[in-house]
């Protein structure tokens, strides 16, 4: 399955088919000048019982609908999935469960990185259902994403006020953490943080942005410390290594660098990023011939060539 949620789905279709109209009232009152009160006539019950006929069916193809979306979603079938939920909310617009609709919607949306539809599908869902928790995240990651820090930083508060999951909880804070380093606000994130580490010493996520924040605040030695740790911990997590790597050549530590791209290439030899970052360092090493290795086989997994170009014009020099 993919990472888009599935959220409730059975709250959906167990609900989906109500809201049907019964007949109820045995007189017609007519609205027109000079109307009466009369009985009910069989055209009319005909007329009555066709509309709930059409509200029956609607309701059949909504479920069915959603059946299918959410078996799409199974399927990682994102475009599938995408036009039966869309599908779904035309057939019956006013359906109680329409905000899960939306939701998976907005995931979708998410995604893809149509951040901004996304927003609009999430504040939809937050506008029926307030208590929906995980929108209120969702929609504050993508706040973050088109750097609306402000409205990110207000969703994640409201979130933390009442979340009581600690899943949720630590996704929230995170997100908060990562939200003040991109405001610039390093010390804040590292109180954050340390409140993530007390609660889930194994978070490796806040580890790595608690040594960041060091450096922020302009202690790169604590930073590398504190990464040092990290890697011999966690001597195959890539993003650690990267990471340190990225401070070292920050310190102009270009043959420790060089070390660190060289285990992360060996973790992910595909990823073909890590060959022009390790091109670049050997290029202040004086290591030509090394380097356009690493740029021909940066090439060969599909690298932008006109960055590369640029790379090259550097070995001629």
């Amino acid at each position: 399955m993919n990472r888009l949620a599935i959220f409730s789905a059975a709250l959906v279709l167990a609900g989906a088919a109500t809201g049907t109209v019964t007949v109820k009232a045995q007189t017609v009152i007519d609205l027109e000048r000079g109307g009466t009160v009369r009985a009910k006539t069989m055209d009319d019950y005909e007329q009555e019982q066709g509309f709930k006929n059409r509200m029956e069916a609607d309701s059949v193809a909504y479920v069915d609908h959603l059946r299918r979306a959410f078996n799409a979603l199974h399927r990682d079938s994102l475009d599938e999935a995408e036009r039966l939920f869309s599908q779904a909310l035309k057939k019956r617009p006013d359906a109680p469960g329409n905000y899960i609709v939306r939701y998976n919607l907005g995931r979708i949306a998410m995604g893809r990185n149509r951040f901004r539809e996304a927003i609009d599908l999430f504040g939809q869902v937050l506008k029926q259902r307030p208590d929906q928790l995980e929108a209120r995240y969702d929609r504050a990651v993508c706040y973050a994403e088109i750097n609306s820090l402000q409205a990110a930083r207000e969703d994640c508060d409201q979130l933390l006020e009442s979340v009581q999951e600690h899943d949720l909880k630590m996704r929230g804070l995170f997100l908060k953490s990562a939200i003040q380093m991109r405001s610039h606000q390093p010390d804040k994130a590292r109180e954050t943080l340390e409140t993530i580490l007390r609660e889930d010493p194994e978070n490796e996520g806040a580890a790595l942005l608690l040594a960041g924040a060091y450096e922020q605040m302009g202690q790169p030695q604590e930073s590398l410390s504190r990464l040092n740790l990290f890697v011999a911990a966690h001597p195959e997590n890539t993003d650690g290594l990267l990471a340190r790597a990225g401070l070292e050549e920050r310190l102009q530590m270009d043959d420790m660098a060089r070390a660190d791209y060289d285990a992360a290439i060996r973790l992910l030899p595909k990823e073909a990023e890590l060959y022009v970052k390790r091109a670049r360092v050997l290029l202040r090493l004086g290591e030509k011939g090394a380097a356009r290795k690493d740029l021909d086989q940066a090439g060969a997994l599909g690298y932008p060539q006109s960055v590369l170009n640029a790379l090259f014009q550097e070995l001629r020099k």
